[in-house]
């Protein structure tokens, strides 16, 4: 009589264990990948510098130019313009830029921070090709199905392209069609180029009403930065005005959380937007502090005007 040999039917189970090992090990790595990924992108959403600190390697451990990589990279792009690091964010993206491979969205979104970067310098010919393209780009994108995130963009590129009257009334529109969200974020880039094409528009009254409704959503935020510039624009708008009581108070609120953002740049901006404001109304002595607390070398164009305007006033 044969003996049953134990041994033969361990071997199967063996492999069919090994099989459903790897399967757990690899759904496992899988879902610890994408846990990695959530928490990189809710860091950028929340704070551009841990973001800027922490994306390095994560591309280190990502291969080069895989569509993972891009979405890394296109977060470190974005968090470097946010916080108005211009040279820093040109030195990263022209060796990109001229690659004949770049993945659709990740193309169009660098088509439209060079275009921005290009203007920066003062080249607005150059920066308008490139404004155009990127428009073309995304209408062709959305033309069956548009987003309503992409279509803002496309309407700050108008803002850019100086094309006022056709942005605003393409976002009033999205205002009344997407009136149900409730996205943060959303509401909060609406409403900040809604108050940026108001102000060129020269219309105060929806201007200052555009920025305080941008700040009612950048406080639902965890976003800092986000919550220092809709201060600050809120600040602006009453600058306008000259409602000054008012706009300091603004100014100030902006410079604690720019401050918290590490946003060197709009902290220089702040202060000398509160300067201009206390050389105004002659407190003199309040300019000389404020002035004293600017650092002027990353200071560009008219704010680099202004601080030496207000530099020689005292």
């Amino acid at each position: 009589m044969k003996t049953f040999s134990f041994r033969l039917l361990k071997l199967p189970l063996l492999v069919v264990y090994s099989m459903l090992s790897l399967s757990v090990e690899a759904e496992t790595n899988n879902q610890e990948s994408q846990s990695q990924q959530k928490n990189i992108h809710k860091i950028c959403e929340t704070s551009y510098d841990n973001c800027l600190t922490l994306l390095p390697d994560y591309l280190n451990q990502t291969p080069k130019y895989s569509r993972l990589w891009y979405a890394y990279k296109l977060n470190q792009l974005e968090a470097l313009f946010a916080l108005e690091r211009i040279e820093e964010l040109d030195q990263m993206l022209s060796p990109i830029i001229s690659r004949q491979d770049l993945p659709e969205k990740f193309q169009i979104y660098t088509f439209i921070l060079n275009a921005k970067i290009i203007q920066y310098k003062g080249n607005p010919e150059l920066a308008s090709r490139y404004f155009n393209e990127a428009k073309d780009l995304l209408l062709a994108v959305n033309k069956d199905w548009p987003k309503p995130f992409e279509l803002i963009k496309i309407a700050n590129m108008l803002l850019y392209l100086k094309e006022y009257q056709i942005g605003y009334e393409m976002l009033i529109g999205l205002e009344e069609k997407f009136n149900h969200f409730t996205d943060a974020n959303f509401k909060y880039r609406l409403y900040t180029n809604l108050g940026h094409f108001a102000l060129n528009l020269k219309d105060h009254k929806s201007h200052q009403m555009y920025r305080l409704k941008a700040l009612q959503w950048a406080e639902v935020t965890d976003n800092s930065n986000i919550r220092a510039i809709a201060n600050f624009n809120v600040a602006r708008s009453h600058l306008f005005v000259e409602s000054f009581d008012v706009s300091i108070k603004y100014f100030n609120k902006a410079l604690s959380e720019a401050i918290k953002a590490r946003n060197q740049n709009l902290v220089n901006k702040t202060y000398l937007n509160m300067a201009d404001i206390y050389q105004r109304i002659n407190k003199r002595n309040n300019v000389k502090v404020l002035l004293e607390k600017v650092n002027s070398n990353g200071l560009k164009g008219a704010y680099s005007e202004l601080y030496t305007q207000l530099s020689e006033g005292n």
